[in-house]
């Protein structure tokens, strides 16, 4: 089937590159929609042409899409001609709306090679914009998804025997259509309720755990995209479970408030959550009209062949258009969850051979691939243990347990969880989902609060704190998951009385009622203290969330105190310096001190931490039994010589015996840096060497099933031992005296091009400048838009060299950067807006302006507050103040990359930037932070660390110890001066060699640089190893010479 369809497309793009008018292109567009899809276009309004100048030709969507017509817009060079072509379907778009304007309707415009989808952007009736979809080039996506693309505009088929992952992400998820419109009724309806106390409050909460997901605070935008996700996923957990096969309002609002659910036993699967803002009386009928829309749809899937992978690919797809500090992925693939659960398990009973079956905990669970797969094995255990089914369903939801604060990966994770129970939901039992949205490694703070009842005057509770309200939960409430069932049952009960009567006396008489005989005096005098609490936030309209929240929020503390035997997860990967939340990020920091993951001395290392070394040890310590098992997915900068993880290999706190590592670096495809799993025993000492089993092989597809990945890896075992350098006791005399460069970003403020009039020139005195436009390609997203241009007096223009730019001995590019600083003495004096203003530098003065205007508007909130002067941001922790200009030499290396390169800079003989035939000469180099840098006035010196550096001794030995990226080793810092680089010493022949060396290739670079045809920096490099191949030869001779001098007198 792909084949022949792969032949039609081939050949239709062929005929569409031949086609060189816009008739034939027409012919082309044609046929592929007839051939591929047995459609035909048609013009949609007869005589239309006569108004807006052609024919609107397309087709009639079908009556139970979201979207009506679907209009094309043929072009010769679609690249060429975009603006135009944009022109002519703000033209359709408009001519449509006037006819139904009921109707929304796509755009499409195309050359049939490159596809572009728009849809209208409409004010009070009007056509204002149009808005891009998503796009397609046929030549370099796969066919199969190219189809699907295509065909989500289509959906010719209707019924869908067999639906994937795959195809529900292109017919409904970002890029789709139907995801684009849905999506902008949803911002309409949201326009019109999101000030509302109740809805506002949800979203705030909401706002408060995404902090935490998202290391920064998310937009409003990536809250609706959720809304539209979860009710996808609750119509299609209805279709699945339900049998049901019509559209009918009132059963689309009972399954997507929970009623059908709760109606048949599932008491949790929906709750009333951040995302019911859709049921407000204000907009709840169109909010169902959607729905339906969308269950229409989604009722050409056969919802009976549907499984728990479906969700996994429109999850991530939509979870990660805010996610943008993650380096893990958004779903672990299958065959990594059964092969890491398969070793946790088998490892397990191994050790455990008189119990049936393990109680399982995923402490961030996600989407729910670990329960699921946890569910069919142990599933499988017991039945061959000879379990009754019923026994079976009581073990799984008592026993295989998901936390995670994403409440959007909890919906997805209990829908799955419920389909992956199967056959077992058909006993007639309640099923409690043990899912919950919490926090799993920061549980709320114990206090102690007065109470007249408790016999010692007070007694303990867990307190959470909103708008000045404080809710309490006594501990031994907290602790005990049937008390807490109790609880939030009666003040569930009792806020409902009170909405409908505002009767207090009542509502509470009911709640002790209900609870009395669980309680102690002391522990309802609290709760009826959280009562009264909760009654002041019904009547602020405040209070609809607060059960759902309470209910979640302590789940890990009764969990902490019934354990498990097996922790099995892929935990958040996230470094400490994208959370923004600073309340968050210190108490991380607490918690790192706290484990001995970092000391108090090793403040620099904090930014680079990863929560997911600090979630192994927390979660270890707060949900695992003695001798229990933790099996995580980590990335594989643990087993590195990384400095920051250097104590989490010593699994000291709390002590585990490391037993076996799987080592994923070279299977592809997998996550975009390389990954490993930790397989520990809580109670026992880590000794090493450790078992590990290495994984090789190219998948298929990244989300396959073990049995299919198994045929194409190849494993491989090992005995693996943290990286060392040697026997090395002490570091080079250099180690700390390498610093380094300022953070000149972001680089759109300060990086530049010279803009000179073609015909005047430039004043070079106070030439015209403009934000560089590699700065602005390289730019992240909130940064692409700011240009600042301008006249800056050349007193500020520097120059600067990125890791990028340096190759062996050299440098490709000297960069003109705008610095607001002058030379003083051994240091720069850095100035702001007022003082460049006294001092009357105007351009300087508006420049920094812009800049700062730039800086307010587009920094993260917690980056603004941290450093609300741009200036102070490019001179963090003094990287920029404390270089010294006063030195001549400038020896640089590059901070990160695979391998290690070095050059240096004279101060004294900075090459001029040339202007057309003006030349304006840096005042100075400043060193970034993309180099380390080392200052001294002595030109040997300098010379004879670049031959070091340059060095493949140096190179290879620094391997171990650097953290890796998808494409190899990255972090070099200092790494090279943990090496027994020994001082430079002018009496020292080796020494001065080296040097002479380096001056040598220094000189030979220059020149064959001007030649070099390569285009990457990892091809210039390459070409300037060959040209001094022979000087670093003896440069290799000597560095492993002096190295082992060294070492042997240390």
């Amino acid at each position: 089937m792909v084949s022949s369809l792969k032949n039609v497309i081939e050949r239709l793009i062929n005929e569409a590159r031949q086609a060189s008018s816009h008739t034939a292109k027409f012919t082309v567009l044609t046929k592929l929609l007839r051939e591929l899809f047995g459609i035909e276009l048609v013009d949609l309004i007869p005589g239309i042409e006569k108004k807006v100048g052609s024919k609107i030709y397309g087709f009639r969507g079908k009556t139970d899409l979201l979207f009506g017509s679907v209009i094309f817009e043929v072009k010769v060079n679609l690249e060429r001609e975009l603006e135009d072509a944009k022109k002519e379907l703000k033209k359709y778009f408009q001519a449509l709306q006037e006819i139904e304007p009921e109707r929304k309707h796509i755009g499409i415009a195309t050359d049939v090679i490159n596809f572009k989808a728009y849809m209208p952007v409409i004010k009070d009736g009007q056509v204002v914009d149009i808005s891009e979809i998503d796009s397609m080039n046929l030549l370099t996506t796969p066919i199969d998804e190219a189809i699907l693309w295509l065909d989500s505009f289509i959906f010719h088929e209707s019924k869908i025997s067999r639906p994937t992952a795959d195809d529900l992400k292109f017919r409904f998820g970002p890029g789709s259509p139907t995801y684009s419109v849905a999506v902008d009724i949803l911002n309409s309806l949201w326009e019109e309720v999101k000030n509302k106390p109740n809805i506002k409050l949800k979203l705030d909460l909401w706002t408060k755990n995404m902090e935490i997901v998202y290391g920064s605070s998310p937009k409003e935008k990536a809250f609706i995209d959720q809304t539209y996700l979860v009710t996808i996923v609750k119509l299609i957990v209805y279709y699945r479970l339900s049998g049901d096969n019509m559209v009918r309002a009132d059963r689309i609002k009972k399954a997507l408030t929970g009623e059908y659910f709760q109606s048949t036993g599932t008491k949790n699967f929906i709750e009333e959550d951040f995302f019911t803002w859709i049921f407000h009386p204000n907009i709840i009928d169109r909010a169902l009209s959607l729905a339906c829309d969308l269950a229409k749809e989604l009722l050409r899937y056969d919802m009976s062949q549907i499984d728990e992978d479906l969700f996994k690919e429109i999850y991530q797809e939509i979870v990660k258009r805010s996610e943008r500090h993650r380096i893990g992925e958004y779903y672990t693939p299958e065959w990594l969850v059964e092969l890491t659960l398969k070793e946790a398990l088998d490892t397990w009973l191994e050790r455990n051979k008189d119990k049936d079956a393990p109680r399982i905990l995923d402490p961030a669970c996600g989407s729910g691939t670990f329960l699921c797969n946890a569910i069919r094995m142990i599933k499988d255990i017991l039945e061959k243990k000879g379990k009754k089914p019923a026994e079976i369903l009581d073990f799984i939801l008592n026993n295989i347990i998901g936390i995670d604060i994403n409440p959007l990966a909890v919906i997805i994770a209990r829908a799955n969880y419920l389909i992956a129970l199967g056959e077992l939901l058909r006993l007639g039992r309640n099923v409690v989902i043990p899912v919950y949205v919490s926090d799993s490694i920061r549980i709320p703070d114990v206090k102690n609060v007065f109470a007249h009842s408790a016999e010692e005057g007070t007694i303990q509770v867990y307190k959470i704190t909103s708008n000045q309200y404080d809710i309490q939960i006594p501990v031994q409430v907290a602790e005990h998951r049937f008390k807490l069932g109790r609880v939030l049952s009666g003040l569930r009960e009792a806020l409902s009385v009170y909405r409908e009567r505002r009767n207090k006396d009542e509502a509470k008489a009911l709640f002790n009622l209900n609870t009395s005989d669980i309680l102690s005096q002391a522990e309802l005098e609290i709760l009826n203290g959280t009562l009264s609490t909760l009654f002041k936030l019904v009547d602020e309209q405040r209070d609809e969330i607060w059960i759902y929240i309470l209910n979640n929020i302590y789940a890990p503390i009764a969990l902490k105190e019934t354990k498990f035997d097996i922790l099995v997860s892929n935990p958040p990967w996230i470094a400490m310096r994208y959370i923004e939340n600073k309340s968050y990020q210190d108490w991380i920091k607490d918690e790192v001190l706290n484990y001995g993951l970092l000391t108090s001395d090793q403040v620099e290392l904090f930014t680079h931490m990863e929560i997911a070394t600090l979630f192994f040890n927390k979660s270890a310590e707060l949900y695992l039994r003695e001798n229990g098992l933790i099996a995580f997915v980590m990335p594989r900068s643990v087993l590195t010589g990384a400095f920051h993880h250097i104590n989490f290999k010593q699994f000291r706190k709390p002590e585990m015996r490391l037993i076996k590592i799987l080592d994923f670096e070279d299977v592809s495809p997998l996550f975009n840096v390389p990954s490993c799993v930790l397989l520990a025993v809580l109670g026992e000492k880590t000794e090493y060497p450790v078992l590990a089993t290495r994984y090789k092989g190219q998948l298929e597809k990244k989300n396959c099933k073990l049995g299919e990945a198994k045929y194409r890896l190849k494993a491989e075992d090992y005995m693996y031992e943290p990286p060392t350098i040697g026997q090395v006791i002490r570091y080079s005399y250099y180690y700390d005296k390498v610093k380094q460069g300022a953070t000149i970003v972001p680089r759109n403020l300060w990086f530049i091009d010279f803009k000179p009039h073609p015909i005047l020139g430039i004043d070079i005195t106070k030439p015209a400048v403009k934000t560089s436009e590699e700065a602005i390609k390289a730019a992240k997203d909130q940064w692409k838009s700011i240009v600042l241009e301008g006249n800056v007096e050349s007193d500020f223009i520097y120059a600067t060299i990125l890791g990028g730019d340096l190759i062996p001995f050299g440098f490709t590019k000297l960069r003109p950067v705008v610095m607001p600083v002058k030379p003083s003495a051994e240091h720069y004096r850095i100035f702001d807006v007022e003082e460049l203003r006294n001092m009357g530098y105007v351009g300087m003065t508006e420049w920094l302006e812009r800049a700062q205007r730039a800086w307010q508007e587009h920094a993260t909130e917690r980056s603004r507050e941290d450093i609300p002067r741009v200036v102070s941001w490019i001179n963090y922790r003094n990287k920029l103040a404390e270089q010294n200009p006063s030195k001549r030499y400038v020896l640089l290396y590059n901070t990160s990359g695979t391998n290690l390169v070095s050059c240096v800079v004279d101060r004294k003989a900075l090459p001029d930037f040339e202007i057309l035939k003006a030349k304006i000469t840096p005042k100075g180099f400043i060193a970034e932070s993309k180099t380390y840098f080392y200052e001294t006035d002595n030109e040997a010196e300098a010379h004879y660390l670049c031959a070091v550096l340059n060095s493949d001794v140096v190179n290879e030995r620094i391997k171990p110890l650097q953290t890796r990226g998808l494409y190899g080793e990255r972090d070099i810092h200092r790494r090279p001066f943990m090496l027994p680089i020994p001082r430079f010493y002018a009496e020292n022949q080796a020494h001065l060699r080296l040097a002479e060396l380096s001056r040598i290739c220094h000189e030979k670079i220059a020149i064959a640089k001007t030649i070099f045809t390569g285009k990457s920096a990892t091809g210039l490099r390459k070409q300037a190893k060959e040209t001094i191949e022979v000087e670093l030869k003896e440069i290799n001779e000597l560095v492993s010479s002096i190295l082992a001098e060294n070492s042997d007198n240390k």
